[in-house]
């Protein structure tokens, strides 16, 4: 066994050979390599904005990780796994008659208590153990499939990454970000054409133009319906949980604090009185 295959089941919590989990589900567009960029050189701001990241290395099974063990992975996968990917294969399709310019509700056919599932597993490997280990009654959501019951605490939003400005896929576990007067927003983020997804704690979510998926859990195991759903599409071009602005946006964002920076250094000093 290779030693980073070991570790906690970050469902189950049971410890032992961890197996590769593909977020999102390799059927929904996730069979192809990827490219992960270094998150130090990300941090250290060494790449603009839509700009070709050169440093770091090419995931050649897809967006994942060795998260869960055999059986979580069989289990769920099984349950959730085409449910989720039959609602990607109709939201790419409409993303891409559109051109992006999506602003109506728009019919889903699904199992929607399924499909919400899949968005809690995928979740599960995106935040680690911590999201298991404090959410007991999240793990039995998943792992039993008529399990109906979600922590009121915890809020499932969705919308659709933009076809044409987005640049880049990404994955956070739990971030805390300030944004307004002092508001935090705790939530993690998993950006994966078609959809863009956030499990938010707590509060209300870093975005309101966002839309609540959390009531797909009204639905049982067993009932396939059409439900209507008016996804706000959004470019992602950082690395930013969260962060929506197109690569104009950021440009033009950093070029204004450069400029703050900028007549802030260059005013003189007061002069010193004496009395």
């Amino acid at each position: 066994m290779a030693a980073e295959k070991i570790g906690k089941c970050c469902i189950c919590g049971t410890e032992g050979e961890l197996t590769f989990e593909h977020v999102p589900p390799r059927a929904a567009f996730n069979d192809n390599r990827i490219f992960e960029a270094n998150v130090q050189s990300l941090m250290n701001g060494k790449w603009a904005v839509g700009e070709k990241i050169t440093e770091g290395k090419y995931a050649q099974r897809g967006a994942g990780r060795h998260s869960l063990c055999g059986k979580c992975n069989n289990d769920t996968g099984g349950w959730y796994g085409r449910a989720y990917v039959q609602v990607a294969k109709q939201a790419m399709m409409l993303l891409h008659a559109s051109n992006g310019k999506m602003s109506l509700a728009y019919p889903y056919r699904m199992w929607p208590l399924r499909f919400l599932k899949q968005v809690v597993v995928m979740f599960f490997s995106a935040c680690g153990p911590s999201l298991q280990d404090k959410n007991p009654d999240l793990v039995r959501f998943v792992l039993n499939r008529t399990e109906r019951q979600i922590p009121r605490h915890i809020h499932f939003y969705a919308y659709l990454h933009h076809p044409t400005e987005s640049t880049v896929i990404r994955q956070t576990g739990l971030t805390g970000v300030l944004k307004g007067q002092g508001n935090t927003h705790v939530f993690a983020e998993i950006a994966f054409p078609p959809f863009g997804l956030i499990l938010s704690i707590d509060r209300p979510p870093i975005d309101t133009r966002l839309c609540e998926i959390t009531h797909l859990n009204e639905y049982s195991y067993t009932v396939s319906d059409i439900v209507y759903l008016k996804l706000p599409v959004f470019p992602v071009t950082t690395w930013f949980a969260g962060d929506f602005r197109t690569v104009d946006e950021v440009n033009r964002d950093v070029a204004e604090n450069r400029q703050h920076e900028s007549i802030h250094l260059n005013q003189p000093m007061p002069s010193a009185t004496m009395s």
